[in-house]
């Protein structure tokens, strides 16, 4: 009777250990597919948000390149000759051709676009253009010794402007009163000493070869205080190197010398 209770004992605790050791496979099983998913799943959600990622990435920064490139490439030259085409179509005027500028204008070291920005007009500036290509204006420039270069498109006719500039100064330039008139004049003192004006001997007269503009400081920059009509005399009372400081009218200001000669 012992012998079999002993038995029937082993075989109970022999099917618990059985049913332990399933029941744990089963688990780590289990824990291993988890542990297989979740790393699946995570990389595959790395993966998806890498890519993802790279390719908005990538759009967007194409999208701001075209953009941009866009926006920066200049739209307002019709022209797609080279400087070497152009060049050879240069001719030379034999006078000084005065002109305006339309527009803020760009002056090149050579006729097209690749060409070296050296300085500027603004909207309104008198141009002394000394020679033309097929699209370009080669123009004197104040200050500098050399020629630069000027797109046709945004230049004008002096006609027009000079009427303009003409009417504007008879406004601003002279006060009438009942009995006299007083002439505005530029402070010539202070401008002599800042550009280094020389005064001449003895003051001879010129004469205006074509429209002219009359400053009140000899500089491209100096305010505009007169126009001079092509062929009209005036006294030359002062000089820098680029600028003629004239009597005009009872007016003291500066003007161009490219535009005027000497009787």
């Amino acid at each position: 009777m012992m012998n079999k209770s002993k038995r029937w004992l082993l075989a109970v605790l022999m099917c618990c250990s059985m049913s332990l050791a399933v029941t744990g496979c089963v688990q780590l099983k289990k824990d291993d597919t988890t542990e297989t998913e979740s790393e699946t799943q995570s990389e595959t959600e790395t993966e998806t948000e890498t890519e993802t990622e790279s390719e908005t990435e990538t759009e967007t920064e194409t999208e701001t390149e075209t953009e941009t490139e866009s926006e920066t490439e200049p739209q307002t030259f019709t022209t797609d000759t080279t400087v070497e085409e152009e060049t050879a179509t240069l001719v030379e005027y034999d006078t000084i051709h005065v002109m305006y500028a339309l527009d803020d204008l760009n002056v090149r070291s050579q006729p097209g676009t690749d060409g070296e920005i050296f300085t500027s007009f603004a909207s309104g500036d008198q141009i002394s253009a000394v020679g033309a290509t097929t699209n370009w204006y080669m123009v004197s420039v104040d200050g500098y010794e050399s020629n630069g270069y000027v797109y046709k498109e945004f230049v004008g006719s002096s006609t027009d402007t000079a009427s303009e500039t003409d009417a504007s100064s008879t406004d601003t330039d002279t006060t009438t009163t009942d009995s006299d008139t007083t002439t505005t004049t530029a402070d010539t003192s202070t401008v002599d000493l800042e550009y280094g004006v020389e005064t001449y001997a003895e003051e001879f007269t010129i004469r205006a070869t074509a429209g002219a503009n009359m400053r009140s400081e000899p500089s491209q920059d100096g305010e505009i205080i007169g126009t001079i009509a092509s062929d009209t005399e005036v006294t030359a009372i002062g000089y820098t190197d680029r600028w003629y400081k004239i009597s005009y009218n009872g007016t003291i200001g500066y003007v161009n010398k490219n535009l005027f000669s000497a009787d």
